[in-house]
């Protein structure tokens, strides 16, 4: 029923929300059942885009446990989300004059957009611009090849991103 979808989406949003704030993450918008965070650099909180980017990784694997936990909780197994992220530079503004909305722009948006929907069921898919971040920076991922994905014309590696010590 609409009104249990709902709830069933201010719930997990509201779950989403907390870790968004705990990680210093910035919600741009929710569109129906899609969330949209982002991370910018930022010297009193993180002055690197490898941690912008490992602050994005880990948001989203507490959202697939936050979606798993909510899916065993109403015994309903097709609730699943897919993640992608994506690292580079953005526009963004304010649109419009009485019905305003901050939007961002640019290839690199795309790219993100692109992850995500090329991506599996509880599973987080990174760009190679991203993965090349993290490798670079940290110790504690593993990757697994997933597509090459086409955005408008470039091609793009996407990959499965997991803590290397879990299965």
């Amino acid at each position: 029923q609409p009104k249990d979808v709902v709830s069933l989406l201010s719930k997990l949003f509201t779950d989403f929300d907390k870790e968004c704030n705990q990680r210093k993450l910035y919600k741009l918008y929710t569109i129906g059942d899609c969330y949209v965070t982002l991370s910018f650099l930022d010297k009193a909180h993180r002055g690197s885009d490898y941690e912008e980017a490992k602050a994005q990784i880990e948001m989203a694997f507490a959202l697939v446990k936050i979606v798993k936990k909510i899916r065993n909780e109403i015994n309903f197994e097709e609730l699943a989300m897919r993640i992608g992220v994506h690292t580079g530079s953005i526009i963004g503004g304010v649109l419009g004059t009485d019905i305003v909305r901050y939007d961002i722009y640019g290839q690199d948006v795309i790219i993100a957009n692109k992850m995500e929907s090329n991506g599996d069921k509880d599973k987080v898919n990174v760009s190679e611009t991203t993965k090349s971040l993290l490798e670079s920076n940290f110790k504690t991922y593993s990757f697994e090849p997933n597509k090459v994905v086409d955005v408008k014309g470039k091609m793009v590696q996407s990959y499965f991103v997991t803590h290397a010590n879990s299965e």
